[in-house]
C-alpha cells in the first residue's frame, strides 16, 4: 500500500511539474517574433531549435506551430539563456511577471515543457556557468553577452534566496538594457523550473479557471449563439452588398489569419509567413509547369519551321525557283 501511495504521488509530481521559457528582446528588438499561436506547449527539442534558428551562424529548420520564430532579416548580436530551478514563482513577483505578461519589459512570448527539463536544456548549450550566489547574476550576465553565440547561467533557488534571485534578474535586465543602449538587440531566454508545490498550484488554479468559463459558456451558449448568428447574417449581407461597415474586413481578416495560421505582423501591420499552404503550392505547380510546357511546345514548332526541308511541290519551292530563274 506504501509502495502505491509513493507511486501515485511521484506520477501526480511528474504531472504537475513543468519549465516554462520566457523570451525577452532587450535593445533595438525586431529580431523575434510573436506568432498567432496560443499553445505555448512544445518540447524540449523545440526549445533547442528555436534556439539553433535564432543564434546559429546559418539558418536552421524550426519546431512548427511554436508560439515565437526568429525573424527573418534582423538577428540579435548575442543571447544568453537564464535558467534558475526549483522556483516557486508566488515569492518572486518579478519573475512571475515576465513569466504571465507579454508585450511587457521586452516580453515577446512564452513556451512550457512538461517535465524538469531545466538542465537538459542548459546541457545542450556549449558555456554554461553554475553561480553559488544570486548577487553574481548581473555580472555573469554581462560576461556572457559579451561573446558571440548563445550561452548560459544557472541559478538554484530555495526560501532564502528566493527574493535575492528575483532582485537580480530585475537588475540583470537593467544591466544588459545599458550594453544594448538601443543600437543591437540581446535576447535572454528565462528558463524557470517550478517546485511541485507551485506547478500545482498553478495548473489547480488554471483548471479552476477553465471549469468555470465553461460553466459561463454554457450558461450563455444558446444567446451568445443567437448574437452570433445574427450578427454573422448580418456581415454576409454587407459584404454581399459592397456595403459593409467594417465587418467584411475582420471576416476576411479572420480568414487571411487561419489561412495562413503560422507568422507575424511585421512593423507596418503586414501579414508574414515563412510557410505555404497547399493552395500556394498547387498554384505554383500548375503555373510553372504549364509554362514550361508552352515554352518546350513553342521552341519545338520554331525548329520545326526553321528546319523544314523545300520540296518541288510546295510553294515555298517554287518561289525560290522562280527568283532563281529571274536572276
Amino acid at each position: 500500500m506504501k509502495f502505491l501511495t509513493a507511486a501515485a504521488l511521484s506520477l501526480l509530481s511528474v504531472a504537475d511539474a513543468a519549465t516554462r521559457v520566457a523570451v525577452i528582446e532587450i535593445g533595438s528588438g525586431g529580431a523575434v517574433r510573436r506568432t498567432n499561436s496560443e499553445v505555448s506547449e512544445t518540447s524540449t527539442n523545440g526549445v533547442l531549435s528555436f534556439w539553433g534558428a535564432l543564434h546559429s551562424p546559418g539558418r536552421k529548420l524550426q519546431h512548427a506551430g511554436m508560439t515565437v520564430v526568429p525573424d527573418i532579416f534582423n538577428r540579435p548580436a548575442d543571447g544568453i539563456v537564464v535558467g534558475i530551478s526549483n522556483v516557486d514563482l508566488d515569492s518572486m513577483p518579478t519573475v512571475n511577471n515576465l513569466m504571465v505578461d507579454e508585450g511587457v519589459n521586452g516580453v515577446v512570448g512564452h513556451m512550457e515543457v512538461e517535465g524538469e527539463v531545466e538542465s537538459e536544456m542548459l546541457s545542450k548549450l556549449d558555456t554554461v556557468e553554475k553561480l553559488e550566489s544570486a548577487d553574481a547574476l548581473p555580472a555573469a550576465a554581462k560576461h556572457h553577452c559579451q561573446k558571440a553565440g548563445i550561452s548560459g547561467v544557472q541559478l538554484e533557488a530555495n526560501s532564502q534566496n528566493a527574493a535575492a534571485i528575483d532582485s537580480s534578474v530585475a537588475s540583470m535586465l537593467e544591466e544588459l538594457r545599458s550594453i544594448a543602449d538601443g543600437s543591437q538587440t540581446i535576447i535572454v531566454h528565462l528558463v524557470i523550473e517550478e517546485d511541485e508545490g507551485s506547478a500545482r498550484r498553478r495548473h489547480l488554479a488554471r483548471r479552476l479557471n477553465e471549469d468555470n468559463n465553461e460553466e459561463g459558456n454554457d450558461n450563455n451558449g444558446q444567446e451568445n449563439n443567437n448574437d452570433n448568428r445574427d450578427e454573422e447574417n448580418q456581415g454576409n449581407y454587407n459584404n454581399g452588398n459592397g456595403n459593409g461597415n467594417g465587418n467584411g474586413n475582420d471576416y476576411y481578416a479572420n480568414l487571411k489569419k487561419n489561412y495562413y495560421k503560422y507568422g507575424y505582423y511585421n512593423n507596418a501591420n503586414e501579414w508574414v509567413s515563412q510557410y505555404k499552404t497547399m493552395f500556394q503550392i498547387q498554384y505554383f505547380n500548375v503555373v510553372l509547369w504549364t509554362s514550361l510546357g508552352l515554352a518546350v511546345v513553342l521552341i519545338a514548332t520554331i525548329s520545326m519551321l526553321i528546319n523544314m526541308p523545300l520540296m518541288e511541290d510546295t510553294l515555298l519551292f517554287g518561289q525560290s525557283a522562280k527568283m532563281s530563274m529571274d536572276e
